[in-house]
């Protein structure tokens, strides 16, 4: 008796059903058929590569199980195009999650995704956050290894902060928790022992800066706006 071939089929949700096969090479169709996908035209196969590339999988086109890492049935009659870390990806949504985009790419615990941008400083995109990958052209996104909470000191108290920067709110709320209820309220923010070449200075409202491990803040109040 010849031996099963396996195949991991999910949709978008991310959830993998394992499949068996009497051969080798199955097609785009059998896939679909095995993922109860019906009628088959109203549904798009794909098929993810060992390099975690996706491709689109056609009704008659052959996949060879040994060299298929996953595939995805998933309702939709467009793909839209995508790179993550130079590699070609095709998905059948408008959106997706930060969460998925690390999961298509093979990178999740300990890794952020962020999304290319040209004219202003790359996005990072949440693990629930939801980016449009429909838009003309081909968005491009990155990933890299997360940067662990730091702990910031403000007016003496020691604060776990996760992102690479912090604003003249974020402090402000730290050190006054209803301080967004209180527009008329002014204050003053400086710090110490930060970053690079000005590891001291004033924040102004509307501005941030990048923190490190053990970076200094002062918090005072003004005066009525």
């Amino acid at each position: 008796m010849s031996k099963k071939m396996k195949a991991r089929i999910g949709r978008e949700d991310l959830n993998f059903v394992e499949h068996l096969f009497d051969d080798e090479k199955v097609t785009g169709a059998q896939i679909g058929e095995a993922a109860g996908a019906h009628p088959l035209k109203d549904f798009i196969v794909l098929q993810q590569l060992p390099s975690y590339e996706i491709e689109t999988l056609r009704p008659t086109e052959l996949a060879d199980l040994k060299k298929s890492l996953r595939f995805f049935v998933i309702k939709s009659d467009v793909t839209f195009q995508f790179l993550i870390d130079g590699l070609s990806m095709a998905w059948p949504l408008e959106k997706a999650t930060g969460h998925t985009l690390l999961f298509l790419a093979g990178k999740e615990d300990g890794f952020e995704i962020l999304l290319e941008r040209e004219d202003q400083p790359d996005k990072i995109v949440g693990m629930s956050d939801e980016v449009r990958i429909s838009k003309s052209g081909t968005e491009e996104f990155k990933t890299r290894a997360k940067h662990g909470p730091v702990t910031i000191i403000v007016e003496g108290t020691p604060h776990e902060w996760d992102q690479n920067r912090i604003s003249y709110d974020e402090v402000v709320t730290l050190e006054v928790p209803d301080y967004a209820q209180h527009p008329e309220i002014t204050y003053s923010v400086k710090y110490k022992n930060g970053p690079g070449n000005k590891p001291e200075g004033i924040l102004v409202k509307g501005a941030s800066v990048k923190v490190k491990n053990g970076m200094i803040f002062s918090v005072s109040e003004t005066g009525q706006s």
